[in-house]
Formats: C-alpha cells, sequence, structure tokens
C-alpha cells in the first residue's frame, strides 16, 4: 500500500522559500507578457488590418471606375498573342543595321577616291581660293556704327541658310560645303590654300552622297594641314569668351583613321636641367600625344633621371590601354614631381626597348596592340647618339620608331637627337614655346602612317566609339571651372551683403542675433538670406534639380511647341522687336529681361511679355547649345547628340615630292635649294558621322515590347548605346542635396569625364551571389562585381550570335528603385564594323508579344468602315516623341510638324488612292554603277524634285497596330455631359455604390483629375476629370504643360514598366507613386499617379502586355481620404463598444505611413515626409523591417558615377611672402604681350610663312571679365507675376545687391567676418564608383496562407530606460502598398537609412589592381607597321631659326606695343 506523501511539510524553510522563488520565475515570462501584451494593444493590429482592406478596396473599385480598365481590357480581347523570336529578330536587326552603315562606308569611299584625284590638280599659287570659311559667315555690323551700318563685316561672306532638322535644326545650305581652320592653322599658308583649293571639288560628291542616301548626316573631310571640310555649310557658331578648341586631326576618326594601334613609351626627361619654361613645354608635349591616343593604343609614361621609374606607380613593367581613366591618372601625376639629377639615356632607353620586347613578358602575354611601337623622348637634349643601343635593340628591323623632342632653345642639342629619329624610322621636332606644341607633336601621326600610304591598295575603314558632339574634349573641364567661378560669384556677392549688414547698413534682420550664428552665417552666404528654413532650402535645391529638367519638359509637351520646333525659334526677334516698338521701350536684350516687368500695368501686355520671354530664352538657348556643341534634336542623350563615325584615309599617289631646304654651303653663308625626294604622304581623312539615333531607329522598342531593350557592344567591350548609359551626371533627389556637404553637387549639361568608355560589365548588373556561385569571387571582389569574363560579354566581342538567360538587377528612376528579374540576351554581329548587337527580353512576358492590327488597304476598301481618324476622335492623344511612325526622308516644308501632325498627315494621305507602304528597313546596298545611273537618269529628267517630296517611309506594323490600339482604347469623352451620363449609366452594384457616392455634387473629393491609358504602340490617351470651375487648376493659369504631355513616352515611361512588372505579383493591383521632391512642391500641384497593367492571355501558359490603364490624383485630396479613414474606429459584430482612445493615427502617439514597394512615403499625417524614403523618417523601423523579411535589401553598384575632389589654390596672400612673383607675372605680361602682337600681325610669316601657331593666353580673365563675372541670376518673370494684382508700384525702392562695388575691405566694427568666409571649396570631378541599397516589397512574406495578414514587431530595449517601440505592417490590398503604424511614445534612438550611393573607397592597392586588371579584348583587324621601301624614305624632320633682321623688327614692335598699352591703362 502507498502512503501519500505530504511533501511541503517535509520542506525546510529555506527550501520552501526557493521553491517559492523558482515558481516565480518560471511564471515571470507570462507576467511580463501580460505587460507586453498591454503594451501592444498601443499598436491596433486588427485596425491596421481593417483600414488597409478598406483604403485597399476603395481605391481600386475607384481607379478601375475613372480609368475604364474594364472596358478596354475587353476592346484588347480582339489580339491575338504571339510568339517572339529573338534570335530571328536580332538577326533581322542586324541586318538592317549592317545595310545601312554600308551606305555610310560606300559614301566616304566615294570622297577618298575624288579627294585623290582632285589632289593630283595642278594649280598656280596665283589662283585665288574661292571657298566659305565657317567661321566667317553672315556677320554684320550693327544699325549703330557710323561707317558700315547695316553691311556685311570686312572678311566674311554671305549665305543662305535654312534650318533643317535632319542636322538637328541647325542652318544649313545643301549647295556647298564650309571650311572650318582650327585657331592654331594660318589659313593664308600655302600648303593649306593648295588643298583648300583641290577639295573644292567635293561638294559635288557630297551633295551626290546625300541625294543618293538621306539618311547621311555631317560629311567631311579633315586635311593633315589642318582645316576641315564639312557638308553641308553652315556657320561655326562662336562667342568671344569661348575658346575655339576644334582640331579635327585630335578626334578620334580622324587618329583612328590615320595610325594603325600602337604600343607607346613616352620617356619624359626630369632631370635638373629640365625647369621652369622648359618644364613646362615638356608636360604639355606629353599632354598633347596623350591626346592622340585612342582606346585601342597602349602607352606607358616614364620619367628620368639617373633613374627611370614610372610616372604612376600602379603601371609598373606593363602597358595600359589608353582609355579615358588611364590617360586620367597620367595627366593627374603630371601635375606633380620635381626636376633632379643629371638624365640616364642608356638606362631609359633601355627601360622602354626592353618593356616593348626583351624582358618583361607583357608582349608575350598576348597583351597590348602588337601592331606599331613607338618611343617619343622628351628632353632638351642628349650628350650623344647612343649607336650601341639602338644596335643592340632596334636594327636591323626597325620594330620601334623613335621621335624625338627637343624642348627649348638649345641648337646645339639638335644634332644628336635628330639622329636617333631618323636612324629608326621616327621624326623630330625642335620646340620652342608652349603655343607651337600642339603642331610639332601632330607631326608624328603622318610618319607612322608611312606604311599604310606606301601600299596605296588598301584603304581601310574605321569605326570610331561613341563619342559626344562637342568642339572639344576639353570644352568640358573649362564648363566646369566657368560654373566654378559662377559659384564663386554668388559667395563673394552674399559675402558683400554680409559686410554691409556689420557696418549697420538699413538690412533689415528678423533676429540681430543671426549674425553672430555660425551656421546662419553659413546659410547665408550660400543662400544669401538669414530666414530660410529647411524645407525653404530643400524646395531651392529642388528646384535647381527641376531647372535641368524643365527644358526637356517643354520641348516634349506639344502645347508649348511654337515656330519651328526645335529649331531657333524664326520669329522670336520679330516677336521682340514688335513688343518693343508698341511699348516705346528701347534698351538691350538684357535690360529688357529685367527693367521692363516693373513699368507694366497691363496684364494682356504682361502676357505678350510673357511670351516674348519664353521666345527670348529659346533664342539664348539655341545658340548656346550651338556654341557648345550641343543639338536640340530628338535622340539626345540629356542635351548631347551621341555619335559613331566611319573615316578612311585619303593617300597622296605621288610618291616623290619637292621640298626646298636651306642648305649651310660654308660656314657662314646658307642657300636654298630644292630637290626631289621620296615621300609617302597622307592627305587627311574623310568621313561621316552616323548619329547612335539613327542606329535606334533600325531597331524598333515596340519590338521588343516593355521593359525589353537593345544595345550595342564594340572590340573593346564598350558600349556604343544602352538605356543605362548616362553620359550627362543626374542630379540628386531634393532630399539628397538638402543633406549633402557638398557645395554644389550638379553636373547640370557636362559630360561625365569618362563618358565614352562604359564597359558592358558596367551597365548590365548580374544578380549572383559572388561568394558562393562564382568561381571568380576574388576576380569579381577586386572589380566591385564587374564580370569582366562573363561569358555574354566574350561572345559580343566576339561577334557571336548566342541566346542565354541571366539574372539581373535593373535600377529605375534616378537609381531610387530597383527590380530582379531573369533576362533573355540574343546576340548578332554587324557585318563590316567592328559592333555586335543585343537584345534583351524578360523572362516572364519578353517571349511573347500582343498582335492585334487593323489593316489599312482593306479598311479604304471597305465603304462601312469608319475613317481611321475617327479612331482618335475621344479624349486626348500623343505619340511617343522618340519613335518613327512615317517620316520624310528630306526636310522639305517638314521639319515643324509634331508626331502627331506628321501622323494626321499621313493616315489622310494613306486614305487616297495610289498609297503606296514604304518600308522602313534598310534595302542592301545596290551595286555602284546602278546607283550612279539611277541618279543620273532622276537629274536628267528632272524627276529629283518629285522624288525629294515623295521620299517618305512608314513602319507598317507600328501604324498598323496603332490603329487597332486607338479603336481599343476610344472610350473616353468628349465633353461634361457624356462623362455625367457614364457615371450615372448601368453599372454592377460597386460601381453603382461608387456613382452614388462621388456624384456631381461631391465628385471633387475623390480627387483624381485624369484618366489615362498608354499602349505598346506609343499611343498615349487621356481625358481630364470636369471640374466645376476650371480655376482650381493651377496649371491651366500658369499654361504649364499637361502631367500626360510630358511623360508621353508610353513603354518608356517609368509608372509603364512598374506597373507590368508588378502585375507578376498581383494581377488586381494598381501601383501607387508621388515625386520624390513632393515635400518641395506646391501641395497643389502634386499628383499620385495610380497604374494597372493589362495583359492578353492564351492557354493559361502564353501571356503578354498591352497596355497600362491609370489614374492622376491630387495628393492633397488623397491624404485627407488616408487621414479620415485611420482617424475612424471600425465597428465589429462582436463587440459593441468602439476602439479604444489613442488607437487611431490621429492620436499623437502613433504615426501612421503609406508606403510604396520601393519604401517611399506616399502619404502620411507629415506633409514633409512625401516622398521621401522611409528610412530617412524611421531607419530603425526600416531596418527592422528588412530583418521582418517585409522589404528585401539589394545592393547596386554604380560604375558610371563621378565624385568631387577639392581642387584647392593657393591664397592669393602668399604673393607678400614671394616678391618674385611679380617677376614672373611680368615675364608672363610681356610674352604675352609678344605673342598676342604676332598672332594680331601675322609677324611670324617673316621668318617661315608655312608654320603658324595660336597665341595661348595667360591672362584670359583680365580679357574677358564677363566669364569670371557673369550676370546676375535674375528673377524669374513668373515669380515675379503670379497674378494681374502683385503688379509692383513704382514708387518702391530697389537696390541691387549683386551691383555692389568690389571692394572687400573690411568693417571698422568689433564684428568682423574674415576674408576666408567668401571662398567657396573649390571642386573637380573625377570618375569613381559608388553603391547602394535600394529595397523591394517582399509580398509573399506579407501572406499566411494565402491571406495577408498583419506583420507585428517591437523594437525592444531601444533606449536606455528599457521601453520599446511596437508597430505593425499590413499589406493594402490591390495595390503596392503597406501601411505602417509605429508607436512613437518611447523615444528610441533611430539611425538614418538613405539610398545615397556612397563612393567606395578604394585602398592603394585595390585602386592599382582594377587599374592593371586585363580585360577581355579583340584587336583591330588592320594592322600596318612595315614596308619594305619606307627606308628611302629621309624626311625625318628639322628645325629653323630667327633670322637678325626679323628680330630686330619683332623687338621694336613689341616695345610700341607695350608702350601703346600702358598709355592706354594710365
Amino acid at each position: 500500500m502507498r502512503h501519500k506523501v505530504r511533501w511541503w511539510d517535509s520542506l525546510s524553510m529555506l527550501q520552501r522559500w526557493t521553491a517559492l522563488v523558482i515558481v516565480f520565475l518560471a511564471c515571470l515570462p507570462a507576467i511580463l507578457a501580460v505587460y507586453d501584451h498591454d503594451d501592444d494593444l498601443q499598436v491596433p493590429h486588427t485596425e491596421v488590418e481593417h483600414w488597409a482592406n478598406k483604403i485597399g478596396t476603395h481605391l481600386f473599385y475607384l481607379s478601375n471606375l475613372f480609368a475604364q480598365y474594364d472596358e478596354i481590357r475587353d476592346n484588347f480581347r480582339g489580339a491575338k498573342v504571339q510568339r517572339n523570336d529573338g534570335l530571328q529578330l536580332v538577326k533581322e536587326m542586324a541586318e538592317d543595321v549592317t545595310n545601312m552603315m554600308k551606305y555610310k562606308i560606300e559614301a566616304v569611299k566615294r570622297i577618298m577616291n575624288v579627294a585623290e584625284e582632285a589632289s593630283l590638280d595642278q594649280f598656280t599659287d596665283d589662283d585665288e581660293v574661292d571657298y566659305y570659311s565657317a567661321k566667317k559667315l553672315n556677320e554684320y555690323y550693327s544699325e549703330d556704327d557710323k561707317k558700315r551700318p547695316g553691311q556685311l563685316k570686312e572678311g566674311y561672306r554671305e549665305l543662305k541658310l535654312v534650318p533643317n532638322s535632319h542636322f538637328d535644326g541647325i542652318p544649313v545650305n545643301e549647295n556647298f560645303s564650309s571650311v572650318h581652320v582650327p585657331t592654331n592653322v594660318y589659313d593664308k599658308a600655302p600648303d593649306v590654300l593648295r588643298a583648300i583649293r583641290w577639295s573644292g571639288r567635293l561638294d559635288r560628291t557630297f551633295k551626290s552622297n546625300y541625294e543618293l542616301d538621306p539618311t547621311l548626316s555631317w560629311q567631311y573631310f579633315g586635311s593633315s594641314s589642318g582645316f576641315l571640310r564639312q557638308y553641308p555649310a553652315t556657320k561655326w557658331v562662336l562667342d568671344e569668351r569661348d575658346p575655339d578648341l576644334y582640331d579635327a586631326r585630335l578626334r578620334s576618326w580622324y587618329i583612328e583613321a590615320a595610325n594603325s594601334a600602337k604600343d607607346m613609351v613616352i620617356l619624359l626627361d626630369v632631370s635638373g636641367s629640365m625647369t621652369g619654361l622648359n618644364r613646362e613645354i615638356a608636360k604639355h608635349v606629353v599632354l598633347n600625344i596623350l591626346e592622340t591616343l585612342n582606346e585601342n593604343d597602349f602607352v606607358n609614361v616614364f620619367n628620368f633621371t639617373n633613374d627611370t621609374k614610372e610616372l604612376v606607380p600602379c603601371f609598373n613593367n606593363t602597358l595600359v590601354q589608353a582609355n579615358l581613366e588611364n590617360i586620367g591618372e597620367f595627366k593627374k601625376a603630371l601635375s606633380q614631381g620635381e626636376t633632379r639629377d643629371i638624365a640616364n639615356f642608356t638606362l631609359a632607353l633601355t627601360t622602354a626597348f626592353d618593356l616593348l620586347h626583351r624582358k618583361v613578358q607583357y608582349n608575350k602575354s598576348g597583351q597590348g596592340s602588337q601592331c606599331n611601337q613607338a618611343i617619343m623622348l622628351v628632353t632638351d637634349g642628349a650628350p650623344n647618339q647612343f649607336e650601341e643601343i639602338f644596335a643592340k635593340y632596334n636594327w636591323p628591323h626597325l620594330q620601334v620608331r623613335v621621335f624625338t623632342y627637343l624642348i627649348g632653345r638649345q641648337e646645339a642639342a639638335v644634332r644628336n637627337l635628330k639622329w636617333m629619329a631618323c636612324a629608326n624610322k621616327g621624326y623630330f621636332v625642335h620646340v620652342t614655346t608652349l603655343a607651337e606644341v600642339r603642331e610639332q607633336v601632330l607631326k608624328y601621326i603622318p610618319v607612322m602612317a608611312r606604311p599604310m600610304v606606301m601600299y596605296q591598295t588598301n584603304h581601310p575603314h574605321i569605326w570610331t566609339g561613341v563619342y559626344a558632339d562637342i568642339a572639344d574634349p576639353k570644352q568640358t573641364d573649362w564648363l566646369w571651372e566657368v560654373r566654378e567661378r559662377k559659384r564663386q560669384m554668388d559667395r563673394t556677392n552674399n559675402y558683400r551683403k554680409l559686410q554691409k549688414i556689420a557696418e549697420n547698413r538699413p538690412i533689415p534682420l528678423p533676429d540681430p542675433s543671426m549674425i553672430h550664428d555660425e551656421a546662419q552665417v553659413e546659410k547665408f552666404l550660400k543662400y544669401g538670406n538669414f530666414t530660410l528654413t529647411q524645407t525653404e532650402i530643400a524646395r531651392i535645391e529642388a528646384e535647381k534639380e527641376r531647372k535641368g529638367r524643365r527644358q526637356r519638359m517643354r520641348r516634349d509637351a506639344s502645347s508649348f511647341t511654337l515656330g519651328n520646333g526645335g529649331d531657333a525659334p524664326s520669329d522670336g526677334d520679330a516677336l521682340i522687336e514688335e513688343t518693343l516698338n508698341q511699348t516705346g521701350l528701347r534698351r538691350s536684350k538684357r535690360d529688357v529681361c529685367f527693367m521692363i516687368p516693373k513699368r507694366i500695368h497691363d496684364y494682356d501686355l504682361k502676357k505678350r511679355f510673357d511670351r516674348m520671354f519664353r521666345e527670348m530664352d529659346r533664342l539664348e538657348e539655341f545658340y548656346e547649345h550651338n556654341r557648345m556643341g550641343r543639338r536640340e534634336a530628338p535622340g539626345l542623350r540629356d542635351g548631347y547628340r551621341l555619335m559613331t563615325s566611319v573615316s578612311i584615309p585619303v593617300f597622296d599617289r605621288r610618291k616623290t615630292m619637292n621640298i626646298t631646304e636651306r642648305v649651310l654651303v660654308n660656314e657662314s653663308i646658307w642657300i636654298m635649294r630644292t630637290r626631289e625626294v621620296r615621300s609617302a604622304n597622307l592627305l587627311g581623312v574623310a568621313g561621316t558621322d552616323v548619329p547612335i539615333r539613327e542606329i535606334e531607329k533600325l531597331v524598333p522598342p515596340y519590338k521588343l515590347g516593355v521593359n525589353g531593350y537593345s544595345f550595342m557592344v564594340n572590340r573593346n567591350g564598350y558600349i556604343l548605346y544602352h538605356p543605362d548609359l548616362r553620359p550627362v551626371h543626374e542630379e540628386a533627389n531634393a532630399e539628397v542635396l538638402r543633406k549633402s556637404r557638398d557645395k554644389r553637387k550638379w553636373f547640370q549639361d557636362i559630360l561625365k569625364p569618362n563618358y565614352n568608355s562604359v564597359d558592358f560589365a558596367e551597365v548590365e548588373l548580374f544578380d549572383k551571389d559572388e561568394d558562393l556561385r562564382s568561381n571568380d569571387s576574388e576576380l569579381l571582389a577586386l572589380t566591385m562585381g564587374r564580370d569582366y569574363n562573363n561569358k555574354l560579354r566574350r561572345d559580343l566581342i566576339e561577334q557571336r550570335a548566342v541566346e542565354t538567360l541571366q539574372d539581373v538587377k535593373v535600377h529605375l528612376d534616378g537609381m531610387k528603385r530597383v527590380v530582379t528579374r531573369g533576362q533573355w540576351y540574343y546576340t548578332q554581329k554587324v557585318d563590316d564594323t567592328p559592333f555586335s548587337l543585343g537584345i534583351a527580353l524578360p523572362e516572364k512576358y519578353g517571349r511573347y508579344k500582343v498582335f492585334g492590327q487593323i489593316e489599312l488597304s482593306r479598311a479604304i476598301q471597305d465603304p462601312r468602315s469608319n475613317r481611321a481618324m475617327d479612331h482618335f476622335s475621344s479624349g486626348n492623344w500623343t505619340l511617343h516623341p522618340e519613335w518613327v511612325y512615317c517620316e520624310y526622308k528630306y526636310d522639305d516644308g517638314h521639319h515643324n510638324l509634331t508626331p502627331e501632325q506628321l501622323m494626321t498627315d499621313f493616315l489622310s494621305r494613306a486614305q487616297k488612292p495610289h498609297w503606296k507602304w514604304r518600308s522602313t528597313r534598310t534595302r542592301p546596298l545596290p551595286e555602284p554603277s546602278l546607283s550612279h545611273t539611277t541618279s543620273a537618269k532622276s537629274r536628267m529628267s528632272g524627276g529629283l524634285e518629285n522624288e525629294r517630296r515623295e521620299n517618305y517611309y512608314c513602319d507598317k506594323d507600328l501604324i498598323q497596330s496603332l490603329l487597332f490600339d486607338a479603336r481599343a482604347t476610344n472610350v473616353y469623352f468628349a465633353n461634361k455631359k457624356m462623362f455625367e451620363d457614364s457615371i450615372n449609366g448601368d453599372r454592377n452594384p460597386m460601381e453603382m455604390y461608387m456613382a452614388l457616392l462621388f456624384s456631381s455634387t461631391k465628385r471633387h473629393i475623390t480627387g483624381i483629375t485624369t484618366s489615362f491609358v498608354a499602349t505598346r504602340s506609343g499611343l498615349t490617351r487621356w481625358f481630364d476629370i470636369p471640374k466645376h470651375n476650371s480655376s482650381e487648376d493651377p496649371k491651366i493659369q500658369e499654361g504649364l504643360p499637361h502631367f500626360m504631355q510630358v511623360h508621353n513616352r508610353a513603354i518608356d515611361e517609368v509608372w509603364y514598366k512598374r506597373a507590368v512588372d508588378y502585375y507578376e505579383q498581383d494581377p488586381l493591383a494598381y501601383v501607387y507613386s508621388v515625386p520624390f521632391d513632393a515635400a518641395t512642391q506646391d501641395p497643389a500641384e502634386v499628383l499620385v499617379v495610380a497604374t494597372r497593367a493589362i495583359f492578353i492571355e492564351e492557354n493559361n501558359s502564353k501571356k503578354a502586355p498591352a497596355a497600362v490603364v491609370g489614374v492622376t490624383i491630387k495628393h492633397s485630396q488623397f491624404v485627407e481620404y488616408f487621414i479620415n479613414e485611420t482617424s475612424k474606429c471600425p465597428s465589429y459584430p462582436s463587440r459593441d463598444n468602439g476602439c479604444k482612445d489613442g488607437k487611431t493615427c490621429s492620436s499623437p502617439h502613433l504615426d501612421c505611413y503609406l508606403l510604396d514597394d520601393n519604401g517611399f512615403i506616399i502619404a502620411s499625417d507629415k506633409k514633409d515626409s512625401t516622398g521621401k524614403f522611409f528610412g530617412t523618417i524611421e531607419g530603425t523601423i526600416m531596418e527592422s523591417l528588412v530583418q521582418s523579411e517585409v522589404y528585401k535589401r539589394v545592393r547596386i553598384l554604380d560604375y558610371q558615377a563621378v565624385c568631387l575632389d577639392s581642387d584647392m589654390e593657393p591664397s592669393s596672400s602668399s604673393i607678400l611672402y614671394t616678391p618674385v612673383q611679380m617677376i614672373k607675372w611680368s615675364f608672363n605680361w610681356i610674352v604675352g604681350n609678344i605673342f598676342w602682337l604676332m598672332v594680331k600681325t601675322h609677324l611670324y610669316t617673316l621668318w617661315d610663312p608655312n608654320e603658324a601657331w595660336a597665341y595661348t593666353h595667360v591672362e584670359r580673365d583680365a580679357q574677358y571679365p564677363v566669364v569670371n563675372d557673369p550676370s546676375p541670376d535674375y528673377p524669374d518673370h513668373k515669380d515675379i507675376y503670379s497674378d494681374p494684382s502683385s503688379f509692383p508700384d513704382d514708387s518702391e525702392p530697389y537696390e541691387d545687391y549683386d551691383n555692389v562695388e568690389k571692394s572687400v575691405a573690411f568693417p571698422s566694427l568689433e564684428l568682423e567676418f574674415p576674408i576666408e568666409l567668401a571662398y567657396i571649396n573649390k571642386t573637380k570631378p573625377r570618375p569613381c564608383d559608388k553603391e547602394v541599397n535600394l529595397y523591394i516589397l517582399q509580398n509573399n512574406k506579407l501572406k499566411q496562407d494565402g491571406v495577408y495578414k498583419p506583420v507585428k514587431g517591437k523594437l525592444s530595449n531601444c533606449h536606455a530606460n528599457g521601453c520599446g517601440r511596437p508597430f505593425s505592417v499590413q499589406k493594402v490590398k490591390s495595390t503596392n502598398l503597406i501601411l505602417v503604424a509605429v508607436n512613437n511614445q518611447c523615444k528610441c534612438e533611430s539611425r538614418n537609412v538613405d539610398i545615397e550611393p556612397a563612393e567606395v573607397d578604394y585602398n592603394e592597392t585595390m585602386h592599382c589592381n582594377r587599374l592593371l586588371l586585363s580585360h577581355f579584348r579583340r584587336r583591330p583587324q588592320n594592322c600596318y607597321n612595315y614596308h619594305p621601301e619606307e627606308t628611302e624614305i629621309k624626311l625625318c624632320g628639322g628645325a629653323g631659326s630667327l633670322g637678325l633682321p626679323s628680330l630686330t623688327m619683332l623687338i621694336s614692335l613689341v616695345l610700341a606695343h607695350m608702350c601703346y598699352t600702358l598709355k592706354l591703362h594710365s
């Protein structure tokens, strides 16, 4: 029998207390759970779920009703889904591009043949040379000139120029060519005049080529003597403040055609004798040599004294590719270093030969060009000829050419250096001044071309990489310098205002203590205002960003188009003159812009002035763009026209030439002697531009579909074009600018330093785990993820036809959003070019396309069918501005038509008899004889004019698809009554509810302003919801373009792409977005955009996107609805009472946000948060959402980023400690006047009429003060007069603080501001890598059993007192939004989580290893580096000297000029 044990009584007192403690500790979690549960009640999870579901249901039915989703989707059911064969598609596109390229090649071959024949023509030097100088066209004296009012300026010629849209709206003359002569070339030199004379025969060839191929762009011939002949003739637009830096011989199309690829070693003497001017000349020689290299060349630079070291330590014992990044490293290193010791030529030459041939395994490893090899020796003299070194390394095969550059005026050093060049198939030049450096350096190019010229029979054509149509690449550096000077001027003016305040001048201050606050003073120096709030500062910075986009908005909006469209506004000056005459005001343009608005009291007159200001802005912008080399035309990348060029060398067919040289007869007598010598002269290079826009026309985006794209890659792996190519730095959003420490973080309209050497691996971001799945993880870590050995990249370079699937990361919306997806890649080579064409199609939906067309010819024959334009009867509509539907090949009277006008014109013509489709596909090149015969017959029969008039082409598939889409989307209403009738019609119960809820009396509370649809064919149409009072819309008052007129690019719009991508996650969802800078905009102008994709599906296996519908909603009313709903207590049948106090978003203890799928705030009760990234507001909560797998973090690397380095200059006060500086400045002033006098008087022709060089002025700032002190930014006339009642009173005093005296004397008060406050932190751009973390919403993680449920979380112990912050997350059904509710009672420490890209910090080793990394590439096919007869050519350079009479005259004239200058200054 078992006995009961009274175990409790058997325990001692100690054991009992121990047991009680154990029980208490065991129950403690439950007790705490109760506490936590009570704490969690502070976040109403159930209410959050209810709010989210109600908001989602409401928005879904509301958007569906107004967007008419169901009706448009039903109208597309007649379309079919077809397979999109990527391989066949890319093959057809590559064939079209190949045919187009062949036309360009044949055109330059014809120019080359005619040029070589024309060069043989015999002329006498007395024959007058008739040509149009591009710099001297159509300039007249002003009407105020007393001697020649309104007459053509002396030395100028008159030529009729007509704006032509085919040439970017630039006024041209198609009957002539014009000649541009660089500043450093004397246009009266005999050899220049002879070449200009015989090249005049090219005009007929230029015209013939243009008639045969109307898609030809600029045709040109660049002469080796320096000038450029360009067709059609146009004026070279210059400004007296801008330098003319253009020299055709330095352009890539000239350099690559004139020379085969080369390996080059530059030896720079930095011994003790290379000081002062000699040092500067030598540095400029090296810089100019580097500028003549291209991406097919390899180079290294060595400094040599008693030892020989690489200029860039990273480039040890190797040659590096001469791309922009490596050239930049050399240029940066050249500015450093010092001269010392004695030059050891033996070691230097041995090092160079070893690198090119022997000990170092560089050349044996297969790297480099493996073609031409050269040593460039830059020194002020060599002690001997070092014959034994050349005998050992270079004789007898002479594989390495030696070019020698003698610096300075040491005539005794000529002999040895000239012997080195002559004995090694090189060339010797003597450089004595900075001004002649470029001309002397360029002499090596014809020498390198000799083997190619001597073969004569083969003229290889070359294709360049991508480049921008600007005057000179160095101009971007100059533009940046101008921007920095403007920034300095603004800060200096603000500093002067601050000085006035310190002197107690009558400038009001809201708080006198502000002037003692360092932060407030800095704000004033930057913005010129003490009272700005952080929000106002953000708006100022955001306005700078929007200003850069404004021109594109105006250009794309058809409502803004005036006159000639993209051309120079023809009526702008006439309008200005008419307005001035009517008002009786006669002022300069700049005075009109600023002064006239103060005198306007008539509202109608004000509106006329508004239009006049817009025309003046466009006129000034047009000429500014021409001056910068930029063009206003479709196909631009951020204001620049990108292009490639095909060029071909032009040879002199004569094998000998006569030279006249000075010969020393005895020790004191020189005579001139003429003799015949063997020669192989390069006459120049012929070429034509191929705008990237013309290539993209042959790869129409509509065939690729939404999120599909095309690209081209050259043999070096560099992209020719790609949707992610960003040649101009994009400004950051308002939040980034507000928080940035950089004084100016924008590169508006300035090219990036390495814009044309972007690798394929830097734009295609493959989504893979380098550590787990890559065999080259160390290599990828070294290159920061760049996969240069990717098989797809190798296939593109080797021009293989491939099909492959890759997982990629694609960033959108200015690198603020990201999507991850699989993409199919298809590639094909472009014959006769180094390019490969590729296309990328999304894996999920890109392999299928919607096929639906209305056959236009059948519709014409059917009398019951509607007219084609009837399908465009409802709503407003526009077409993709960059797509080619129909186009005239010539510009005869069609340049001012918008795409919509062109379409209307062609559709009306298409419904008339004898209409013919003309294919957009390029035909194969016809036989040359047939081509010339056809052209001749056309001219003889007089049919050329008719051919030009009817020479058009149309994309049949695109137009017929457009008609189908127009019929399917023809659902909008012509007026307000039709809209109201549709609302009151028969609908399903939910729609009836919505119709009653938003009847005509309450419709304004919906906030919906516009319904729209965009389709696969580029059609965008919209309907503006009628309002009771049109004055409610501020955009109507301001005359701004409509939202849909700006965002009219259909499948290329971000909202279109996002809607299609999001369809895979939720087919019922609308995708919502707001502008990132919404918080800085006028709240009345901010719109919420909601879009939803329409897919056509067949058999549940094939689907393709057909269109995207959407609505725009006023953000203020959207937020109002959000706050109203989240402030209500939902009632449930299970309980009678409502929710407790403090359990709604109206509570001060609860913050509620609507976030989109990338973490941006769509709505909240905090107005300043709209559009911002959630992590910048609640960084710790954002981190918790990532840890809870609500969002996924995706790392994006930007390999095209630009960083700013400080470029501080020494203070001007340093002259107090270095009096020698005054002597140096005086010397520079004297030398500058000497050269200026030489240029003005052509004095240099006294001793050598064949030599000319440019004047490099050292005091440009003093001569052109406008650059240093440009006109201040005048207030916008729109800001002054937003309404008629805001006109100013004439009696109001006005003080222009921007025009204060330039005295910087300190005030004689106790409060003083040091002059250092006026200095900016001067910066200089450089290429760099940046990384950023972006975020993607993971919908599947928010579901439980297929239903969206709240995600509950809490930040525990985030404060010193141990409190926490609970939060709740709920997916908003049928949207891309989540509702986040956060308890804010615990003041947790929150860190900032932003999406601002940060620079990747490379250490010295990583930086060097990355630069030295060998990327897979393919060498050019043609190599000409040897001809057996070249040794017969004995022309290897020479030197000249000043004669005594010329020197005496020079000194006399210089002294006279200096005296006259001093008299003027006194």
